[in-house]
């Protein structure tokens, strides 16, 4: 100190060469009383000592710090030896590396396994342990437990996200969203999903999809069993169905230019079936609402005496050319809107004429046929269904305005030559002949079979439609050839004839056995009884035989 701090009062210098004597009062009562000190070395387990001395110990009095830790000088002497490692981090999924100190490595080497006899240390180094990198380390500090409601519909519970998960869901770069799982009172009833393989949806595919556990959990509900698969396609069927369009077809009823559409689907079954050619026809919708307008009828069998019937479908009757007869309330509609057209004014009739005229003569055509029906019920059938009566032309002009008005003249002179038009009958389609199923059975096997004459032995041909009217009751099984019943026949005639002569009753034979038959074949063959010949014994007819 110099002599401005005598004046101040403060310590004077005694002696430049001793080291406390620029010190303050307390260090230099620490200085005194301190002194160099061996501590222990900072690796757990090391037994060695290093020497913390007294000025190290003054530097820590005066800037307050607490007793350093250390190594002694054989840990220092290896420590000296390492160098730092890179690691990969302990985290799953991370790619990221941590540095493994020096110091770390020594100290991992402190506690390895010591031995039982001495108390040393065996040398045996521990693998390296688990580190975290920087990043991953960072996170993970910050993370805590999460609480997390339950995945199942209506369930309140929750369960705990660990932060061993969120940092590894961290590490693998996935939002930091809690995955979908169950709560403790959910495991034992959902525990169980895990993904099912489900049948395709496509009708004759037997291949399968795989519905995942996490679909049935989106649909499972607290408090209800498991759900019901979804009905959906294969891969494969995906795959065709994508890469097919609908396809326009041609109605199946002759005549008919309109179309019906071959849905994808329709396509997609046939396919899964192997079906590669084209589709079963089909009737446009038009078509099709005719025939569900249509009504299959009973014909009677064409068989003569035969009461069984068949079955004329409507996708026959439709195919013949005929059409659904017109209900009471749409022929009451239509006859209304007649009207209308009628008594509308002069410029709506010409604009109307020419649209319900056509409708008109329809309907009168249906009213026609009725009564045409009516008037032919008994008559013959056609031999051939398709085949149609001609059309025959109504009497009646029409009515329906005078000679004088406007539009009726307007209309015969567009008609040209002014004549008025006539209404023509619709053309009635009858049902072709036919025979019952019964009658088609019995003729199916059925052969002509030949069969002697009983009088001349002749082979008499029996066919088929004989047999069957024999079958029915109404014929009898021949036994007479056609020679003996012309003989038969004649001598009957014989006989009426003598009886006539002479004007009185002959008492005619006992007929045999055989003349009976004759008869009954007689009138199955729909020819004359043949009648027994007379033997006269005289001339008085009433003389005995």
């Amino acid at each position: 100190m110099s002599g401005k701090s005598a004046k101040l009062g403060g310590r004077t210098v005694t002696d430049e060469s001793d080291p406390t004597a620029r010190m303050c009062d307390p260090c230099r009562e620490k200085s005194q009383a301190t002194s160099d000190v061996e501590r222990t070395c900072a690796r757990p387990g090391c037994g060695g000592k290093w020497t913390w001395t007294a000025k190290e110990q003054l530097s820590a009095f005066a800037t307050r710090q607490s007793p350093p830790d250390r190594l002694c000088d054989e840990d220092t002497a290896k420590l000296a030896t390492l160098t730092n490692k890179e690691l990969p981090c302990s985290v799953e999924g991370c790619t990221r590396t941590s540095v493994w100190t020096r110091l770390a490595q020594l100290l991992a080497g402190a506690s390895s396994k010591q031995d039982e006899t001495n108390g040393e240390a065996s040398g045996e180094a521990m693998p390296p342990p688990p580190v975290m990198c920087t990043p991953c380390g960072n996170v993970f500090e910050k993370l805590k437990d999460r609480p997390v409601t339950c995945g199942i519909q209506g369930c309140k519970n929750k369960w705990s996200w660990s932060r061993d998960e969120q940092i590894r869901d961290y590490a693998a770069g996935l939002p930091n969203e809690a995955p979908r799982r169950l709560c403790e009172s959910c495991k034992p009833v959902f525990g169980g999903i895990a993904d099912r393989d489900v049948r395709c949806r496509t009708s004759g595919c037997k291949n399968t999809w795989v519905w995942a556990r996490e679909s049935q959990l989106n649909t499972s509900v607290a408090g209800k069993p498991l759900p019901k698969a979804p009905h959906r396609m294969c891969q494969r069927c995906i795959d065709v169905y994508s890469t097919t369009k609908d396809v326009e077809r041609p109605c199946r009823r002759p005549g008919c230019k309109r179309t019906w559409t071959d849905k994808r689907g329709a396509q997609l079954a046939r396919a899964v079936r192997g079906k590669t050619g084209d589709p079963y026809p089909h009737y446009c919708t038009e078509c099709e609402k005719e025939v569900g307008a249509l009504e299959d009828r009973e014909v009677p069998c064409k068989t003569e005496h035969c009461p069984g019937t068949w079955t004329w479908g409507a996708a026959q009757q439709l195919a013949a050319g005929v059409r659904p007869v017109m209900k009471a309330d749409e022929k009451a509609e239509v006859d209304g809107a007649s009207t209308a057209g009628a008594e509308a004014p002069e410029g709506e009739a010409h604009a109307h004429d020419d649209a319900h005229a056509h409708d008109d003569a329809h309907a009168h055509a249906h009213d026609d046929a009725h009564a045409h029906d009516d008037a032919h019920a008994h008559d013959d059938a056609p031999t051939n269904g398709a085949s149609a009566a001609a059309p025959e032309d109504g009497e009646a002009p029409e009515t329906a305005a005078t000679e004088g008005s406007a539009p009726t003249a307007q209309v015969a002179a567009r008609e040209g030559g002014g004549k008025k038009r006539r209404r023509k009958r619709r053309r009635e389609i009858r049902p072709p002949d036919r025979r019952c199923d019964d009658c088609l059975t019995f003729l199916k096997d059925r052969k002509t079979r030949d069969i002697p004459c009983n009088g001349c032995g002749t082979v008499i041909h029996w066919p088929p439609e004989s047999q069957l009217q024999t079958h029915l009751g109404n014929w009898g099984e021949p036994t007479l050839c056609g020679a003996c019943k012309r003989d038969l026949t004649e001598a009957a005639r014989v006989a009426e004839r003598e009886v006539l002569r002479h004007g009185g009753a002959v008492h005619a034979a006992a007929s045999t056995p055989s003349e009976e038959g004759q008869s009954a074949d007689a009138q199955a063959t729909g020819e004359a009884p043949a009648v027994p010949a007379v033997e006269e014994t005289g001339s008085n007819p009433s003389a005995p035989q």
